[in-house]
Parts: structure tokens; C-alpha cells; sequence
């Protein structure tokens, strides 16, 4: 239960992090970076959108997913092991996204938007999370 607790946290801290990201984009606001870097830098580069789809979006999705599942372990009992795993599988692949972009902004873009690091970091911590739930 402690750790269906944390997943819950860590993923709504995912959504309210994406969606500020997200609102910010819609509203064509300037986003404060707390730490000496230009966000914009990274969230309005050519990399700051796959598929077709602007990351941001795609964070909210993940997170919403997220926590959908994450509630869904509650709601049904029946299927908590499949949810579980597909808890694994979905952290895994947002965590090696994370990577991925953590990357890009270390070794193309050159710098660093501190909301995609928390983002990186939620990710890298549910990932541990869902693991945890998996084979506990």
C-alpha cells in the first residue's frame, strides 16, 4: 500500500509538472526556469516534440495513464498483477524517453529546462516504483 501511495503522489506531481509546461505553450507564456538555464531553449527546440505530438502533451498523457492505473490497481483486485505490469511497462518506456531527452539536452541542444529534469526524475522514480510494486 505505501508504495501505491507514492506512485499516486509522484504521478500527479507528473501531471501538475506537464501541465504547467502545457499551459504554458497554450498560452504563449514565458516559462520561469529557476535554475540558471533558458527552458525555452529546449521546450521550443526542433526536439521538443515526437510524433507529431509536442512532449508536453505526451507527459500529460503518460501521467494521466499513470495514475489511471495506478487507481485502477484499487478498483479492480481481480487484475492488480496485469495492471502492475502494465504499470512496468509503461514506466519503462517513459523512463528510457526520459533518457532519451535527458540526453538530447546534455549533448545537442546544450542546455536545460528544469521542468523536463523534475519530469526525468518522476519518471526515473515511478520506473523504481512500479518495479517495486511488480515484485513485492
Amino acid at each position: 500500500m505505501p508504495f501505491q501511495t507514492v506512485f499516486i503522489v509522484l504521478s500527479f506531481l507528473g501531471i501538475i509538472d506537464a501541465g504547467y509546461l502545457a499551459y504554458n505553450h497554450i498560452q504563449k507564456k514565458p516559462l520561469i526556469c529557476p535554475i540558471n538555464a533558458h527552458c525555452s531553449a529546449v521546450t521550443e527546440s526542433k526536439w521538443s516534440h515526437m510524433f507529431g505530438v509536442r512532449n508536453e502533451f505526451l507527459g500529460v498523457v503518460y501521467y494521466v495513464g499513470l495514475f489511471g492505473g495506478i487507481l485502477g490497481t484499487f478498483l479492480f483486485p481481480s487484475v492488480r498483477p496485469l495492471l502492475f505490469l502494465a504499470l512496468v511497462f509503461g514506466t519503462t518506456l517513459g523512463f528510457l524517453f526520459s533518457v532519451f531527452l535527458v540526453f538530447l539536452q546534455a549533448a545537442v541542444i546544450k542546455n536545460y529546462c528544469f521542468y523536463c529534469m523534475i519530469s526525468a526524475l518522476i519518471s526515473f522514480l515511478l520506473f523504481l516504483d512500479s518495479l517495486t510494486l511488480y515484485f513485492s
